[in-house]
């Protein structure tokens, strides 16, 4: 049940053939791409609740301000269109609140690349968008794609642009990643109420086995049977953040609980903590990670305004 992070993709091409080349059947490369398709008929069922926002010197509505830079409603209102509607289906306001988050990233992305002076040139954007066209199998199924997700061609170039950015930009964030990182092994009992954290907590004070009791409590089908056993994480690996956090702030053999999450409550022992080198195979989520945390730095000092 608990699980290791899922890296959330930074930019708006997570709306994207890059995102969804389920065209022809296989999955695009691009940096920032997670699998989405358009369901445009649960946004006419379960519109956006309504909200008055300002307009431009021209007259154009609004819905946020970057260090100065416009994002227009209609912008969102198309960004809206490519999403995957379907997860909010029950929450159109979290949907347009999530869209809204990612295009905000991403102008914060093109205006550090601008400082950088990170450039993405023509013909890399064009040799990007051969190699995801000629995944399609066919002109009419990409013309499809294109179709269905309410993109011309030309449209659908610009909108690789921000996305090669944002790699080239991770990239440089990124080179010096160390070889090694502070990690720590730890296990946890997973509960359904504060109560019975509580309980486990008052057990484990009087000696009783956390390995025996994780076994037989936990609601974590996926260590119980190895003690509650989380192996080895890196900061930000969890899936669940507050758990992770927890981990890292004991020494050894110290308990702590409850921590709240949205799985229930965890009792959480850290084991051992030591600097260890990054496994190949957990370097990329570590990098995107690390990018992530950065840009939440740059997000804290821009000047960012909302009005939806």
């Amino acid at each position: 049940m608990l699980e290791f992070k899922r890296v959330r993709p930074i930019i708006v091409l997570f709306m994207l053939l890059a995102a969804s080349c389920s065209v022809g059947g296989n999955t695009a490369s691009t940096p920032t791409a997670e699998t989405l398709n358009v369901e445009s008929s649960v946004a006419q069922s379960n519109p956006p609740p309504v909200a008055t926002i300002p307009v431009n010197a021209q007259g154009v509505p609004i819905v946020a301000r970057i260090n100065g830079i416009e994002i227009s409603q209609a912008e969102l209102d198309q960004a809206l269109a490519r999403s995957q509607q379907e997860l909010f289906a029950s929450d159109p306001a979290a949907l347009q609140a999530s869209v809204l988050d990612t295009l905000i990233e991403q102008e914060l992305i093109i205006q550090e690349a601008a400082k950088s002076q990170i450039v993405v040139t023509d013909e890399q954007v064009e040799a990007e968008f051969q190699a995801l066209k000629s995944q399609a199998g066919s002109d009419e199924i990409w013309q499809q794609w294109l179709a269905e997700n309410q993109y011309t061609e030309a449209e659908f170039r610009a909108s690789l642009r921000p996305s090669l950015l944002t790699g080239m930009l991770r990239d440089q964030v990124t080179q010096n990643m160390p070889e090694q990182v502070l990690q720590v092994h730890a296990r946890h009992i997973l509960v359904d109420t504060e109560a019975q954290a509580k309980e486990i907590l008052t057990r484990l004070q009087n000696g009783e086995d956390f390995v025996t009791l994780a076994a037989t409590l936990s609601k974590d089908v996926t260590t119980r049977d190895q003690g509650g056993d989380l192996g080895w994480f890196a900061d930000g690996e969890l899936l669940e953040p507050a758990l992770s956090q927890v981990a890292f702030t004991l020494e050894p053999m110290q308990i702590a609980g409850p921590v709240a999450t949205r799985l229930g409550y965890h009792v959480i022992q850290t084991l051992e903590r030591a600097e260890m080198p990054v496994a190949a195979e957990k370097r990329p989520m570590l990098a995107q990670i690390t990018f992530e945390k950065w840009l939440q730095g740059l997000a804290y000092n821009a000047i960012i305004e909302r009005y939806l």
